[in-house]
């Protein structure tokens, strides 16, 4: 099924648990609804893992969903979204995307801003639409640091997404690395410093000598 009819269908079923009505206004709901609908957009394209059902259910009883988590490559990402239509909402977002990724509950939290004109879609399924096709603002928090404001649609997003993914893959494997090296340079000097031999000849080759006992008595009577 192509995603057109599987957003189409999902569109006809919520109007229809809503009374069987053609349209559904959109003036009287939150903006993690549209949290919501990028992750199930994102889902059904196969970018990022999301508990479907739950969300689904969740908009249809409008519910309060506090955080839209989803997973991306195995990663907890958050989707904190506002609409550019008030002052701050850009500062807001981003604030929230990092306090999620800096307290532990995901990996990765993108900070969005949605097209004002969200506020004015006439019916659900518009609002699907405009999420589809418009541009966003979009920033990227993660445990390696930010992106930055930057714009762009889904597939950009997608793209952002990616970079930063890499981006943790790289600092995980370089601090892999390094405790390695730190593990193998610990058990070196556990196994081979323990000989008076060894030493001994550890201190020859870099040249470290022992103080004759004359000029170290000499010395301490000097500071007496």
């Amino acid at each position: 099924m192509s995603h057109v009819k599987r957003t189409s269908l999902w569109r006809i079923r919520f109007c229809q648990s809503k009374g069987g009505s053609k349209s559904v206004t959109v003036s009287g709901y939150r903006e993690e609804v549209f949290n919501v609908l990028l992750a199930l957009l994102l889902h059904e394209r196969g970018v990022v893992t999301a508990p479907e059902q739950s969300l689904r259910q969740a908009i249809e009883q409008r519910r309060h969903i506090p955080d839209v988590l989803v997973v991306y490559r195995g990663l907890r990402t958050v989707i904190e979204g506002k609409v550019a239509d008030k002052a701050g909402a850009d500062d807001k977002a981003l604030e929230q995307a990092r306090d999620r990724v800096n307290s532990g509950i995901a990996h990765i939290g993108i900070a969005l801003l949605y097209p004002a004109t969200i506020r004015k879609a006439p019916s659900f399924g518009d609002v699907q639409k405009i999420i589809a096709e418009s541009s966003f603002k979009i920033a990227i928090c993660s445990e390696t640091g930010e992106t930055g404001w930057t714009e762009g649609g889904i597939d950009y997003l997608t793209d952002v997404l990616r970079g930063a993914f890499e981006q943790l893959v790289r600092e995980d494997a370089v601090t892999k690395a390094v405790e390695a090296l730190n593990a193998g340079l610990e058990h070196f000097a556990s196994t081979v410093f323990v000989s008076p031999a060894t030493l001994r000849r550890s201190a020859e080759i870099l040249g470290i000598r022992e103080i004759p006992k004359r000029a170290r008595g000499k010395s301490e009577g000097d500071e007496a």
